[in-house]
């Protein structure tokens, strides 16, 4: 099984979407809004098995929303049985001026942790220590750093929390994700594409992983097929399917 521990399902097309599962794909959906979060949970139950639904507030887009709206995707998330919340965190690059905004949010999410378990599906430009810090404070048990291109020292923190991270198609292009393969083991990645998403000259999406996997066994020296059932287990162990 290829795993995409985070995409956007909720932009493709039912046509694409039931091409990336026909393919051996297993799809994590996270969500950028309230919205998106309802579409996430129509298609986990519309692909179950295939395609695991998250709910959340992206901190993007956190000047629009507040910890009530947080709060209700909480109950929405219990309602559904959905266990992922994300695409969450803090963003200190490219948002930084609505920090504040995106604390009261994140910690919502982090306080419903602590009586139900979610998985974190995390967004973390420059806040990635401040984000394992609130982790750890609010004793979160299960958490993704997603497209980690965080500090290597962090690395053997996020290992003995048994957290994971996130290896993104992007490192086909990215010299400071491939120095992340190199220097995290293989026992915390998982592998994503972030489609749809566009990186320079990469229009991310499911089938790109594939070539990530060849990139990390290249660099790993690994065959292929270990690191894919690496991987797989990783995600299990992380999704709470073992």
């Amino acid at each position: 099984m290829i795993i995409d521990m985070h995409c956007h399902a909720h932009e493709y097309d039912e046509e694409s979407i039931v091409e990336f599962i026909s393919q051996g794909i297993l799809l994590v959906s996270v969500a950028d809004d309230p919205a998106t979060s309802h579409k996430n949970i129509l298609l986990g139950e519309k692909y179950k098995g295939s395609l695991v639904p998250c709910v959340g507030i992206h901190p993007w887009e956190a000047s629009k929303y507040s910890a009530a709206d947080a709060e209700k995707l909480v109950a929405q998330a219990l309602e559904n049985n959905v266990k992922c919340v994300g695409e969450v965190g803090l963003d200190r690059l490219f948002v930084a001026k609505t920090i504040d905004k995106q604390k009261s949010i994140f910690q919502r999410f982090l306080e419903a942790a602590r009586t139900h378990d979610f998985i974190f599906n995390l967004h973390t430009p420059r806040t990635w220590r401040e984000v394992f810090e609130l982790l750890v404070k609010y004793d979160v048990k299960r958490a993704y750093f997603h497209w980690y291109t965080g500090p290597l020292d962090l690395l053997k923190d996020i290992e003995s929390m048994g957290y994971f991270i996130g290896i993104n198609p992007a490192a086909l292009i990215q010299e400071k994700h491939r120095r992340i393969i190199e220097k995290a083991p293989l026992s915390i990645m998982i592998t994503e594409s972030d489609g749809p998403y566009k990186y320079k000259s990469l229009k991310l999406n499911p089938f790109l992983i594939r070539n990530t996997i060849e990139l990390v066994s290249k660099i790993k020296e690994v065959d292929t097929r270990s690191v894919i059932n690496k991987i797989e287990l990783n995600a299990k162990k992380m999704l709470g399917l073992i």
